[in-house]
């Protein structure tokens, strides 16, 4: 095991600047997951692109984002937590401001890759650091902290990112960025550089060209495949036959080698390897409702962009609350595993109610199960990573949080898009189901159109097709997204079953940390 050379405690700063500082970094790297999601149509008409081509914008993010996410702990050894983080944050804005200044589709879907690349890092560098600042017994209210800025940015980007688009353009989703990212870098000089080893492991070259051909490829089938037909396209059979060598070579690289550039022997860690697929699970519930939600209230419900991100602020607010709580929970020593198992009862409570959604519904109906749901996703987060880290060494953390956070990352991708296949083919067999019943040969349709004094010609049929089949057609659709996001929950349950409780209170409160 090679020796880490590291800064006991925040002999810089306060424990406060450098908390303010690494929520910034970590605030403005996941607000840019969802942010630009709204800007999208703005974007098409700007850059000359169709509706396919542009959606490479939200690809080429996350692809850099899953090739660089497990190099975290290889990264910190060479050159330690605040270097990584300042050269994170530097390259990231940067890159934010490229992407406001791009005039073509190919020009923004490279910057969009360099914001990837730096941002990557950011989320479980800053755990790290927030872990070393605080004493055993407050970790879990760090932990909590951190969370909740987390949480914040798929909540608070859909509607900042209406509204920037709406009063200003589609630039300013990026250049929103530069206030943040400055802040962050003055700030983060007060943090300890530790974490850098003395004798960092050599680089595999060939493991990471593999790791990226693989992760690539796969992000790549994940983000476009519902728009492609899935294995309908070659474009996703050739690329899932390069996901699938990709990662195969690259698994048995790593585990025949003695420096891989990702220790997957780490995942032989019960607690780490249940933990990191139950993050992966959890990832799909909350980026799942994150997909469907805004689809609902803006295509289905007309609520508009601004509107439809204070309806769902509830969620978030549940969650920061949850959050705060579990952490208090931990730092007294309560079982991180009952703790996960109230969040799953939350969440799936509050997902249950979405299932008996219709076109009719007011807005309170969104707002109390979206926080009820808040709720089990604050319960969920904080002690399912304590629990994952709980029995890693603390030399392993680097390591073992990025491996975390990339499942955390391509559970998100894998529940989009399954989510997003879900409510379009479902929307599809329902029109098709519906459809059956509305002809000349059904009496009630008959009596119906005689009732509204309606005439069976093709025009009658495209205006009740239009508006009463297509919109209860596609609500089906979502509720049937909404099923799948409660079985989540339900799935996730026997796994926490499976990990180790902490062996002390030093252990509950969260992970060691260098």
């Amino acid at each position: 095991m090679t020796q880490t050379s590291t800064v006991s405690g925040p002999g810089k700063g306060s424990v406060v600047t450098i908390t303010i500082a690494v929520m910034l970094a970590v605030v403005m790297q996941v607000l840019d997951l969802t942010i630009v999601n709204v800007a999208l149509t703005d974007m098409r008409g700007s850059l000359q692109a169709n509706s396919d081509q542009i959606t490479w914008v939200l690809t080429s993010y996350m692809v850099a984002n899953v090739v660089i996410l497990p190099l975290t702990g290889l990264l910190v050894e060479r050159y330690g937590q605040r270097t990584v983080m300042l050269w994170s944050v530097v390259g990231f804005v940067v890159a934010s401001v490229l992407c406001g200044q791009s005039h073509s589709l190919p020009e923004i879907v490279l910057w969009r890759l360099l914001q990837g690349v730096f941002g990557a890092s950011l989320a479980p560098v800053g755990q790290t650091i927030m872990l070393g600042a605080y004493p055993p017994e407050n970790r879990g209210q760090a932990m909590a902290i951190l969370g909740m800025g987390i949480m914040l940015g798929p909540i608070l980007g859909p509607t900042l990112g209406g509204y920037l688009t709406d009063t200003l353009s589609w630039r300013w989703v990026f250049y929103v960025n530069v206030p943040f990212g400055i802040l962050a870098f003055l700030l983060m000089q007060a943090v300890p550089d530790g974490g850098r080893s003395d004798h960092p492991r050599p680089v595999d070259w060939l493991g990471f060209g593999l790791m990226a051909l693989g992760l690539g490829a796969l992000q790549a089938v994940l983000s476009l495949g519902n728009q492609d037909d899935w294995f309908s396209s070659h474009t996703i059979i050739i690329l899932t036959l390069v996901s699938v060598l990709g990662l195969a070579f690259f698994l048995w690289r790593s585990l025949d080698i003695r420096h891989p550039v990702v220790n997957l022997r780490l995942l032989r860690d019960r607690n780490l390897a249940i933990g990191s697929m139950g993050i992966a699970i959890f990832g799909l519930a909350l980026f799942g409702t994150m997909v469907i939600l805004p689809i609902m209230l803006e295509d289905y419900l007309r609520y508009e962009a601004f509107t439809t991100g204070l309806v769902m602020a509830p969620q978030g607010l549940g969650a920061m609350l949850a959050m705060m709580l579990a952490g208090r929970l931990l730092g007294r020593g309560i079982n991180p595993r009952d703790i996960v198992i109230v969040g799953i009862f939350f969440g799936a409570l509050g997902t249950w109610f979405t299932t008996l959604y219709n076109l009719d519904i007011s807005m309170a109906w969104v707002i109390w199960p979206a926080f009820i749901r808040g709720i089990g996703f604050g319960f969920v987060t904080i002690p399912l990573f304590t629990l994952a880290f709980s029995t890693l060494d603390k030399s392993q953390q680097a390591e073992g949080s990025g491996i975390f956070n990339l499942m955390r990352t391509l559970g998100g991708s894998i529940g989009i898009a399954i989510v997003s296949t879900v409510m379009t083919e479902q929307r599809q067999v329902a029109w098709n189901q519906m459809g059956g019943h509305m002809s000349n040969f059904n009496p009630a349709m008959r009596h119906y159109l005689s009732a509204a004094g309606l005439d069976r010609d093709p025009t009658t049929w495209h205006i009740l097709g239009q508006i009463v089949l297509l919109p209860q057609a596609g609500m089906r659709g979502i509720l049937d997204a909404f099923v799948l996001v409660l079985y989540g929950f339900l799935v996730l349950l026997p796994l926490v079953l499976f990990l180790k409780k902490p062996a002390d209170k030093a252990a509950t409160a969260a992970p060691p940390a260098e």
